[in-house]
């Protein structure tokens, strides 16, 4: 259970600070700051998966 409530704010975090990231590129970039959004997801994503880890190897 810990560990579902862990992960789950995990992610909240995640998606919030993607939230702020498309908010602030917003005022340069328009719609295009999804893109924004979507690479900080990905790189979380990638990061939580231990994919950018020393070596290079998941």
């Amino acid at each position: 259970m810990r560990e579902r409530m862990t992960t789950a704010l995990d992610a909240a975090g995640l998606l919030l600070i993607a939230a702020g990231a498309g908010a602030g590129a917003y005022r340069w970039l328009g719609w295009a700051a999804l893109a924004v959004s979507g690479v900080v997801v990905l790189g979380g994503s990638l990061l939580a998966a231990g994919g950018l880890r020393k070596g290079g190897k998941t």
